[in-house]
Protein backbone atom coordinates (compact mmCIF):
# COMPACT_ATOMS: atom_id res chain seq x y z
CA UNK A 1 0.00 0.00 0.00
CA UNK A 2 2.74 2.20 0.98
CA UNK A 3 4.36 1.82 -2.65
CA UNK A 4 1.60 3.30 -4.54
CA UNK A 5 1.94 6.83 -3.37
CA UNK A 6 6.10 6.57 -3.93
CA UNK A 7 5.58 5.59 -7.10
CA UNK A 8 2.98 8.33 -7.89
CA UNK A 9 5.65 10.89 -6.10
CA UNK A 10 8.17 9.88 -8.11
CA UNK A 11 5.58 9.39 -11.50
CA UNK A 12 4.66 13.97 -10.95
CA UNK A 13 8.71 14.18 -10.16
CA UNK A 14 9.44 12.95 -13.58
CA UNK A 15 6.74 14.90 -15.65
CA UNK A 16 7.01 18.24 -13.98
CA UNK A 17 10.12 19.05 -16.31
CA UNK A 18 8.36 18.40 -19.19
CA UNK A 19 7.59 21.32 -21.81
CA UNK A 20 4.83 21.85 -24.29
CA UNK A 21 6.22 21.49 -27.93
CA UNK A 22 9.98 20.21 -26.68
CA UNK A 23 13.22 21.90 -26.27
CA UNK A 24 13.46 25.88 -26.64
CA UNK A 25 14.78 26.11 -29.67
CA UNK A 26 17.87 28.63 -30.38
CA UNK A 27 15.38 31.78 -31.41
CA UNK A 28 11.39 32.89 -30.44
CA UNK A 29 10.77 34.12 -33.77
CA UNK A 30 11.09 32.72 -37.45
CA UNK A 31 10.64 34.61 -40.56
CA UNK A 32 9.82 32.42 -43.37
CA UNK A 33 10.87 34.42 -46.67
CA UNK A 34 8.80 33.94 -49.76
CA UNK A 35 9.16 30.78 -51.47
CA UNK A 36 10.82 30.41 -54.36
CA UNK A 37 9.84 28.06 -57.35
CA UNK A 38 12.37 26.42 -59.26
CA UNK A 39 9.95 23.40 -60.91
CA UNK A 40 7.98 23.56 -64.30
CA UNK A 41 4.59 23.43 -61.82
CA UNK A 42 3.04 27.13 -61.36
CA UNK A 43 1.45 27.91 -58.34
CA UNK A 44 3.37 25.22 -55.89
CA UNK A 45 4.90 27.81 -54.13
CA UNK A 46 2.29 30.17 -52.69
CA UNK A 47 0.80 26.72 -51.61
CA UNK A 48 4.02 25.84 -50.15
CA UNK A 49 4.13 29.28 -48.42
CA UNK A 50 0.62 29.23 -46.68
CA UNK A 51 1.16 25.29 -45.24
CA UNK A 52 4.88 26.43 -43.79
CA UNK A 53 3.62 29.49 -42.34
CA UNK A 54 0.94 27.57 -40.80
CA UNK A 55 2.62 24.60 -40.13
CA UNK A 56 5.29 26.93 -37.93
CA UNK A 57 2.67 29.01 -36.49
CA UNK A 58 1.21 25.88 -34.90
CA UNK A 59 4.37 25.56 -32.76
CA UNK A 60 3.85 27.34 -29.27
CA UNK A 61 7.07 28.07 -28.48
CA UNK A 62 7.92 30.36 -31.69
CA UNK A 63 6.52 33.69 -33.04
CA UNK A 64 5.99 34.25 -36.90
CA UNK A 65 7.67 37.83 -38.03
CA UNK A 66 11.24 39.22 -38.03
CA UNK A 67 13.77 39.92 -35.88
CA UNK A 68 14.99 36.10 -35.63
CA UNK A 69 15.73 33.17 -37.14
CA UNK A 70 15.16 33.65 -40.99
CA UNK A 71 13.84 30.72 -43.26
CA UNK A 72 14.76 30.85 -47.05
CA UNK A 73 12.99 28.02 -48.98
CA UNK A 74 13.52 26.89 -52.42
CA UNK A 75 11.24 24.16 -54.30
CA UNK A 76 13.40 22.53 -56.60
CA UNK A 77 12.62 19.49 -57.59
CA UNK A 78 8.92 17.77 -58.80
CA UNK A 79 9.42 14.72 -60.39
CA UNK A 80 6.72 12.07 -61.89
CA UNK A 81 8.34 8.78 -62.17
CA UNK A 82 6.38 6.04 -63.70
CA UNK A 83 6.35 2.24 -61.79
CA UNK A 84 6.17 -0.73 -63.44
CA UNK A 85 5.08 -4.12 -62.57
CA UNK A 86 5.57 -5.94 -65.61
CA UNK A 87 8.14 -5.79 -68.31
CA UNK A 88 5.82 -5.02 -70.95
CA UNK A 89 4.04 -2.22 -69.35
CA UNK A 90 7.07 0.56 -69.98
CA UNK A 91 4.84 2.52 -72.36
CA UNK A 92 1.86 2.03 -70.05
CA UNK A 93 1.95 3.11 -65.96
CA UNK A 94 -0.97 3.29 -64.07
CA UNK A 95 1.05 4.80 -61.04
CA UNK A 96 3.98 7.21 -60.53
CA UNK A 97 6.07 8.06 -57.79
CA UNK A 98 5.57 11.80 -57.05
CA UNK A 99 8.21 13.65 -55.34
CA UNK A 100 8.67 16.93 -54.22
CA UNK A 101 12.38 18.39 -52.62
CA UNK A 102 12.69 21.91 -51.38
CA UNK A 103 16.15 22.94 -50.27
CA UNK A 104 16.02 25.15 -46.99
CA UNK A 105 18.83 27.77 -45.15
CA UNK A 106 18.08 28.92 -41.66
CA UNK A 107 20.00 31.23 -39.73
CA UNK A 108 20.14 33.11 -36.97
CA UNK A 109 21.59 36.76 -35.90
CA UNK A 110 20.95 38.38 -38.81
CA UNK A 111 22.30 36.20 -41.48
CA UNK A 112 25.76 35.34 -39.15
CA UNK A 113 24.82 32.44 -37.82
CA UNK A 114 23.77 29.28 -40.24
CA UNK A 115 22.18 26.52 -38.15
CA UNK A 116 21.49 24.45 -41.49
CA UNK A 117 22.23 25.53 -45.45
CA UNK A 118 20.51 24.19 -48.92
CA UNK A 119 19.43 21.20 -46.49
CA UNK A 120 17.44 19.23 -49.08
CA UNK A 121 13.79 17.92 -48.01
CA UNK A 122 12.41 15.70 -49.76
CA UNK A 123 8.73 14.11 -49.68
CA UNK A 124 7.10 10.84 -51.99
CA UNK A 125 4.17 9.72 -52.46
CA UNK A 126 2.24 7.02 -54.95
CA UNK A 127 0.01 7.82 -57.88
CA UNK A 128 -2.67 5.79 -59.00
CA UNK A 129 -4.25 6.29 -61.61
CA UNK A 130 -8.40 5.37 -61.97
CA UNK A 131 -9.66 8.22 -63.65
CA UNK A 132 -8.88 12.23 -64.41
CA UNK A 133 -4.97 11.67 -63.90
CA UNK A 134 -4.39 15.50 -63.71
CA UNK A 135 -6.96 15.94 -60.91
CA UNK A 136 -5.63 12.85 -59.20
CA UNK A 137 -2.08 14.34 -59.35
CA UNK A 138 -3.48 17.38 -58.02
CA UNK A 139 -4.66 16.11 -55.31
CA UNK A 140 -1.13 14.76 -54.41
CA UNK A 141 -0.06 18.09 -53.71
CA UNK A 142 -1.85 18.99 -50.30
CA UNK A 143 0.08 15.92 -48.58
CA UNK A 144 3.18 15.82 -49.84
CA UNK A 145 3.27 19.91 -49.03
CA UNK A 146 2.05 18.97 -45.70
CA UNK A 147 4.78 16.36 -44.93
CA UNK A 148 7.37 18.78 -45.86
CA UNK A 149 6.82 21.45 -44.03
CA UNK A 150 6.41 19.12 -41.15
CA UNK A 151 9.97 18.37 -41.73
CA UNK A 152 11.67 21.66 -42.38
CA UNK A 153 9.83 22.55 -39.08
CA UNK A 154 10.64 20.09 -37.20
CA UNK A 155 14.54 20.45 -38.32
CA UNK A 156 14.06 24.56 -37.66
CA UNK A 157 12.95 23.70 -34.06
CA UNK A 158 15.07 21.00 -33.05
CA UNK A 159 17.42 22.65 -29.89
CA UNK A 160 20.54 23.65 -31.41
Amino acid sequence: MRRLPLFAAALLAGCSAYQLGGPKPAFSRIEVLPVRNATARPGLQAVFQEKLVEDLGRDPRLQLGSGGAKLDVELVTYRRDGLTTKSTDAYSYSSYRVTIVARCTLTTAGGQKVLFKDRAFTSVATLQLAGDSAAEERSLAPGLLNDLAAQIRDAATTAW
